[in-house]
């Protein structure tokens, strides 16, 4: 039977890497320093048991919850959503190492981290990495992760070892005297790992001096191409119906052979892979154009998992998708999301990181600012996608041929989540309220 999706548009777009994760590589020469930085003494090589995929698990299902949450926490805010809950979660999986108690604790509820046995958690955190990371001629997705120290600091060592010796993150001294030339320093490096998409993720003031003492940093980047990519020919001027009104958008349209497809009460479901199979894009589009507020109302972070684990194994259907070219640059600073999701005493007095640095207890260093950037373009070739998380730390379906395709019309608002198919991983999500005008 033949399906009109024509109202609001819930997307969430789905980010994948199939492959088996790598034996834990060989300790690399250390490279050359940067510029203004000090190279901090290699670990010792850590003898660890690579962990399965399957170990992984909890680390990808308390993400997954985390995003919905995360999302549920900044619904409210105008226009275009896209954050990247993985890179998130990510520079907090640096942090965790060196929190202890309370702090600990609520860092690991918030993020999923209680799955994973303590002593394991660096080890599994860094196999997940590796499943997600891609490399080939139409797939990227790279993780990179740094912990940029005070100059005169010293990370005590079975941290260090975790996260520089385990989770292979770049360590430095950065003299954060010189603010500009600190902050100038990490947003290269940011750069440098999103494909220059990011910029100015440390923004000016944002380093204190002699009170910064330290800076975790996640950057991750993803280009793909759509394994059935749309024709440009076909994409053409039309109508999205946006909460302030009718906008004349960009709408490429192609008809799908197979494609997996949910239909469920209030909206449907579709997802788009990406050359490789192991990414997708699932889109989830409100039946009504006005629709969008109230399936996310409805949605849940258990029903959201539920949702993305049953399009692994929805019916493939023949599909008319209508979608629009969508660019998106945004910026956020999430201490009260994060707060307001229970991580509220990282924030306070009340911190306990005594597992980090050197002569620092419980109570001597709280986080200050949490920031992400992110960056979104799709268009008929393919998707590219990009975040960078920075934690500023301070003292003190069955294919039938002959149907009829379902339409599928993103021409209103929608969610999107990109996600790792293999282990379901949700890289990056957002909400397109509005794409760019079609004369830009």
């Amino acid at each position: 039977m033949r399906r009109s999706i024509v109202p609001a548009l819930t997307a969430f777009a789905i980010l994948g890497a199939c492959q088996q994760p790598a034996a834990a590589p060989e300790p690399e020469a250390p490279a050359a320093p940067d510029a203004g930085t000090t190279p901090v003494e290699e670990p010792s090589p850590m003898p660890v048991a690579t962990p399965t995929l399957e170990a992984t698990a909890p680390l990808s299902q308390g993400n997954n919850l985390f995003a919905w949450s995360l999302y549920e926490t900044l619904e409210s805010k105008p226009g275009n959503i896209f954050v990247s809950p993985a890179s998130i979660s990510e520079a907090f999986a640096l942090l965790y190492p060196g929190a202890a108690g309370d702090t600990a604790t609520q860092m690991a509820g918030v993020f999923g981290f209680d799955g994973v046995p303590a002593d394991g958690f660096a080890v599994t955190q860094h196999t997940l990495n590796t499943a997600v990371t891609a490399d080939t001629e139409t797939t990227k997705l790279t993780v990179a992760n740094a912990a940029w120290l005070r100059e005169g600091s010293t990370f005590q060592a079975p941290y260090r070892d975790a996260v520089e010796g385990i989770m292979k993150a770049k360590v430095a001294l950065v003299d954060f005297t010189q603010p500009a030339a600190a902050a100038k320093l990490i947003n290269s490096w940011v750069e440098d790992h999103t494909n220059d998409k990011i910029h100015d993720l440390i923004p000016p003031g944002a380093i204190r001096p002699g009170l910064t003492e330290l800076i975790l940093t996640n950057a991750v980047w993803f280009k793909a191409d759509w394994q059935s990519p749309f024709k440009a020919e076909a994409t053409q001027d039309g109508t999205f119906f946006a909460p302030s009104g009718e906008i004349t958008a960009k709408l490429m349209s192609q008809t799908l052979k197979k494609a997996r497809y949910l239909s469920r009460d209030g909206y449907a479901a579709l997802d788009l892979d990406y050359a490789g199979d192991d990414y997708a894009l699932t889109v989830i589009l409100p039946d009504a154009q006005d629709g969008l507020a109230d399936v996310a109302a409805a949605m849940t972070a258990e029903s959201f998992t539920t949702l993305l684990t049953d399009m692994d194994s929805a019916s493939e259907r023949r599909v008319h998708v209508v979608l629009p070219k969508v660019r998106i640059e945004a910026s956020y600073e999430l201490n009260d999301p994060l707060i307001a999701l229970g991580l509220g005493d990282a924030f306070t007095s009340a911190a306990d990181f005594s597992g980090l640095i050197e002569g620092a207890g419980p109570g001597d260093l709280v986080i200050s600012k949490v920031l992400q950037k992110t960056f979104l373009d799709i268009d008929e070739k393919g998707t590219e996608a990009a975040a960078a998380t920075a934690i500023m730390m301070e003292r003190t379906a069955i294919f039938i041929p002959d149907e009829e395709p379902v339409e599928f019309r993103a021409d209103h608002p929608f969610l999107i989540a990109l996600r790792h198919k293999p282990t379901g991983t949700v890289m990056f999500m957002g909400r397109v309220e509005a794409p760019p005008p079609a004369e830009e």
